[in-house]
């Protein structure tokens, strides 16, 4: 009887064990997921909480990975191919941010079942916008790397077949998602299944996978506060009166360390304003020379001071929010350090978009005006910066949260599970407004302040 019962249990634990490893052989190299991620520790700590529900049979792979191998890595679709032929057996590629979570036995599942080859949360403009190239494709959806992307094999294939002898040149790569879908849309002729049921940007019982929150940026720090902040402001004599006014209806005040670097004053109304600081040379675009004096006055007058901000006189910042993501990413002053929106020219290089707002510490700062130079007054400021932090080997951290564009040229979706930080241009808008909807928010705690201040 013993016997028996032995032999029952031996073969009870051999079905579910070979039940289980067969599973796991099964889907092993056959189910990918490639997190979008960056080579910063705040963002590798939030990548390594979301891989702990991620089973250890699955391969798990980084964008930030590539980095050394491949210059465009973040906009994905380079990184395809090595992909690719790491993993012959892949059938599926799951490509997401680091907070999306997933019921990963029913996504496998239904991969497994589905006919489709290109799944994901669809989303749509809801009218031509200057980041998606005005297209007027309204009707044609792009996903939402939030809630994950479903690309099979098939596509990925064919997709990188035909890229081989794509003849179109890439020259910026503003929204990564979407550039993604129009190539490949482009190359493939496949269209994105929406299906935004079950690919969730928040968490409901029927989805497959779900927004769990963009990062909080609450890294509970004191010692930074917002008097270690300085704000480098460009402007021009037209818009004192115009961008500026509107600039203190909303996030500007007197307790920010700020100037506004400008080409000459008004004698009757701005001479009173010791926040301006006037250069001698203006350029109707480009504004290499503006951001460099900016650079250097920052570094040369402002010692007591370790991050510098850097904004048009059209940008819409939450102040509040700006604190806090530097809390949580400027973690040494050994290191430099530079924050923004990334855009990318070609394979070349990535910059930091300057209307959306460029945030560096001190020791970025000295290095950039030590080795770099602005070719002409009128280089475009934000592209050089690119150029010139390649060029030193400083990496450009993505904050998605800084816009170089209004609200209404992003989708509402996608906004809708974020806390937007910036925002740029005024025409069209009711600032105030844009300000109070999206960026507006009372401090939690009392903003302090540990520097004395005898600038102005």
């Amino acid at each position: 009887m013993k016997t028996l019962y032995i032999l029952f249990l031996f073969t009870i634990f051999s079905f579910y064990y070979y039940s289980s490893s067969s599973l796991t052989n099964q889907v092993t190299n056959e189910f990918i997921i490639l997190i979008n991620s960056q080579s910063h520790i705040y963002i590798l700590s939030q990548i390594h909480n979301a891989s702990t529900f991620i089973p250890t049979y699955i391969p798990l792979l980084y964008t930030h990975s590539y980095i050394s191998s491949i210059s465009n890595w973040y906009a994905i679709y380079p990184i395809f191919s090595s992909i690719i032929h790491q993993y012959p057996q892949l059938k599926w590629l799951f490509i997401c941010e680091p907070q999306t979570r997933m019921n990963l036995i029913e996504l496998i599942k239904y991969a497994e079942k589905s006919k489709d080859f290109y799944i994901g949360h669809g989303l749509y403009d809801l009218e031509p916008s200057i980041i998606h190239h005005y297209s007027f494709s309204l009707d044609n959806p792009y996903p939402d790397l939030s809630s994950g992307i479903l690309i099979s094999r098939h596509v990925l294939t064919l997709f990188i077949d035909r890229l081989k002898s794509y003849t179109k040149k890439i020259d910026f790569i503003i929204d990564v998602k979407y550039e993604l879908n129009q190539l490949i849309n482009e190359l493939t002729g496949i269209k994105l299944l929406d299906r935004s049921d079950i690919f969730c940007n928040k968490y409901k019982h029927n989805c497959l996978t779900w927004f769990d929150g963009q990062y909080d940026y609450s890294c509970q720090r004191t010692d930074i506060q917002l008097d270690d902040l300085y704000i480098g402001i460009k402007t021009f004599i037209d818009f004192h009166n115009t961008r500026i006014d509107l600039l203190k209806k909303t996030w500007l005040n007197d307790k920010l360390n700020y100037n506004l670097f400008t080409n000459e004053i008004n004698k009757t109304i701005d001479n009173k304003n010791e926040r301006f600081i006037i250069l001698k040379e203006n350029t109707e675009r480009g504004h290499c020379h503006k951001t460099f004096s900016i650079l250097n006055y920052f570094y040369e007058n402002k010692e007591n001071f370790q991050y510098l901000i850097i904004v048009d006189d059209d940008t819409l910042l939450s102040i509040q929010r700006v604190l806090r993501l530097i809390q949580c990413f400027m973690l040494s002053n050994d290191i430099p350090i530079v924050l923004g929106e990334r855009y990318g020219y070609g394979d070349y290089y990535d910059y930091p978009t300057g209307g959306s707002g460029m945030i560096f510490n001190r020791q970025a700062v000295g290095q950039i005006i030590s080795n770099c130079q602005c070719p002409l007054p009128d280089t475009p400021d934000d592209m050089f910066l690119g150029l010139c932090l390649k060029r030193i080997n400083i990496p450009l951290i993505h904050i998605s949260e800084l816009h170089q564009a209004q609200p209404n040229a992003y989708s509402k979706d996608w906004l809708e599970h974020q806390k937007s930080i910036s925002f740029h241009k005024f025409e069209g808008i009711n600032v105030e407004e844009v300000y109070q909807t999206y960026l507006h928010e009372e401090p939690s705690i009392e903003i302090k302040y540990h520097h004395e201040k005898d600038e102005f």
